[in-house]
């Protein structure tokens, strides 16, 4: 049962950290005294070093603390990086661990207080850092609404639909469908309250609680950190497992991992229907493991259901399967850059009930920028786990100068919606020079418009960053 956010007590995110690792302590059957190491994935909280307060709570004082980098590839990019710091010799027992508590403090906000300030777990030391900056946005794009991925994935859903040359209706249904997917699996995770699965057609009309976002996204169709969530993973050498007294049938064996970075912004890629590092990284995946459908168990990030979309084209995967153990970002919900990590834990869990099954989780971060794919099982691999790498991150096309005036094509749309409509069309427009740009309109006939025929490839006139149809 997860946490109830409360205005009067309210949860802290470190307070449901320390919980999950005592949790999975308790779990392995394993000393907080054994671990060397306690990794944070970074998130919205603003305690500087999570790791060291959770470390003496769990009595582990003296482990070394990691805080990572933001983006919801982290927790299967850092399990790889923790992996071949044990392969290395240079640890033995890691704990990561991710958390939030947004939903209480949305109850604050609710009741006008103010949230409890990170003083109450005080921190002696710098944790050590760990990942690449995620970078989202330059400030123009965010003017234009180019930095939010409610937008960006919605954007990228216009660019798929148009690809493939589908009706606007029929990209809907997809979308909803597979999301339907998710819901369903959600329904039926132990972690989670008792929900009843949200169908195809309540995911794809809005409604008066599921209103439409960022065409054609509606709430349902969103991802969802607006909850008070931890969860924590504990790795170690098989040497450590053994010395420790671990129970064998309990571990989940990590095969390898392959990450990848694709450009951080979409208007630099070279063809906006692709994602080359995420291809590269599948095709590594498949020529070493199998095609992914054969695949036991699957998990693909959930946030918005354009890279679930791409993501099963890519990887050859059957749309009918289940394609999350978790039931994704948008209906289990997870701390923010954590998503992964919840699913890992879902994995686990599928993975010691199914004896000798394969398991892949994904994560992605930024805008479909940056990717990991984690392969699991409890069987143990033929070779020590790796880390394979392919870096796609080069911009190839060149920003227009956001200040231009003159024709250009709509490459990508959507129209953000506020609570009472449709307020602003953001779209994506080339130049005629080749540059790409964000552009935007509130013109009520071009929002209606972008909500009713397809705008791909259409011809428009731009104007320091307004687009005219």
């Amino acid at each position: 049962m997860l946490p109830h956010p409360r205005a009067e007590e309210p949860n802290q995110p470190v307070d449901l950290m320390i919980d999950a690792v005592r949790a999975a302590l308790a779990d392995a059957g394993l000393a907080g005294s054994n671990i060397d190491l306690i990794g944070v994935c970074n998130g919205l909280f603003s305690h500087p070093n999570p790791g060291q307060v959770i470390g003496r709570a769990v009595g582990a004082p003296e482990c070394a603390s990691v805080l990572t980098t933001w983006g919801g590839n982290t927790p299967v990019a850092f399990i790889a990086e923790l992996g071949d710091r044990i392969r290395r010799g240079d640890l033995d027992v890691a704990v990561m661990v991710g958390g939030e508590a947004n939903a209480s403090r949305d109850e604050l906000r609710k009741a006008g207080r103010d949230r409890p300030k990170p003083a109450d777990h005080p921190a002696d030391d710098p944790p050590e850092a760990w990942g690449a900056p995620l970078i989202m946005d330059a400030p123009i794009d965010r003017e234009r609404g180019g930095d939010l991925p409610r937008n960006t994935y919605a954007v990228f859903e216009s660019i798929l639909r148009a690809a493939a040359n589908e009706t606007l209706d029929a990209s809907r249904d997809l979308a909803a469908t597979l999301w339907e997917g998710y819901a369903s699996v959600a329904a039926s995770n132990p972690d989670l309250p008792p929900t009843p699965a949200a169908s195809a057609a309540e995911i794809r009309n809005p409604s008066a609680t599921n209103r439409m976002v960022a065409w054609p996204y509606t709430k349902a169709m969103c991802a969802n950190n607006r909850v008070d969530q931890a969860g924590a993973v504990i790795l170690t050498s098989l040497e450590a497992a053994q010395r420790l007294g671990l129970a064998p049938e309990q571990a989940v064996y990590l095969h390898g991992t392959v990450t990848a970075a694709d450009t951080d912004v979409l208007l630099t890629r070279a063809a906006l229907p692709s994602v080359p590092g995420l291809d590269a990284a599948v095709n590594a995946v498949t020529h070493r493991w199998g095609p992914i459908n054969d695949f036991d168990h699957i998990d693909l990030y959930g946030c918005f259901p354009s890279i679930v979309r791409y993501s099963t084209a890519v990887m050859g995967v059957d749309r009918t399967r289940p394609l999350t153990v978790s039931g994704g970002l948008g209906f289990m919900g997870a701390p923010l850059n954590f998503a992964a990590g919840q699913s890992l834990i879902a994995m686990i869990r599928q993975l010691r009930n199914n004896p000798g099954a394969m398991g892949l989780v994904q994560g992605n971060g930024g805008h479909t920028a940056k990717h990991a794919l984690g392969v699991f099982s409890t069987t143990p691999p033929d070779q020590m786990a790796d880390i394979t790498n392919f870096d796609h991150s080069r911009p190839v096309v060149p920003r227009a100068d956001p200040d231009l005036t003159g024709a250009g094509t709509v490459e990508g749309v959507t129209v953000e919606y506020g609570h009472h409509g449709p307020e602003r069309l953001v779209a994506i427009a080339r130049s005629n020079d080749g540059g790409r740009l964000w552009v935007t309109s509130t013109d009520p006939e071009a929002m209606t418009a972008a909500t009713s025929r397809e705008l791909i490839g259409a011809e428009v006139h731009l104007e320091r960053g307004i687009v005219y149809l």
